[in-house]
């Protein structure tokens, strides 16, 4: 399983972050992996989005599951080319922002080619969530 993780401190209140989370346009500025994000049912805070993207130089496509709790966000695959995906926003207060981390884990399910994707992919996966946190803060500071 690979796995890669960023944190970064915003400063605008924890509402306005877990809304940028859950934005579909905040996650196609400043070069993340996501190139359209369509909600395709919202049931409270929960929604199901369709993900088109990209997984290092492959063209990728999920559908996922966002479960939205007080201080966190868990994105389940529903559907995707790997054998499985999970990510999850932490959202954490401080006096002077949230400190917003997201992590994501990959298993590819390519048996024993699957180490070596994760080797192959791995720094560009940590790119990849550096990207998103950098974006979801630009949307969640922006006036």
């Amino acid at each position: 399983m690979m796995i890669a993780e960023a944190s970064t401190l915003v400063q605008a209140p924890l509402e306005r972050v877990r809304a940028s989370v859950l934005d579909p346009e905040a996650y196609i500025h400043g070069g993340t992996k996501v190139q359209q994000m369509e909600v395709i049912s919202r049931e409270g805070d929960d929604l199901v989005a369709k993900i088109n993207g990209h997984l290092g130089p492959f063209r990728s496509h999920i559908r996922a599951r966002y479960r939205v709790g007080p201080e966190r966000i868990d994105l389940e695959m529903l559907w995707g080319r790997l054998r499985g995906f999970h990510a999850v926003f932490l959202l954490e207060p401080r006096a002077d922002g949230v400190l917003l981390t997201h992590r994501e884990e990959y298993d590819f399910g390519y048996g024993p080619l699957s180490p070596l994707l994760d080797r192959a992919l791995h720094t560009w996966a940590v790119r990849s969530v550096e990207a998103e946190v950098a974006a979801l803060k630009h949307a969640s500071e922006a006036p």
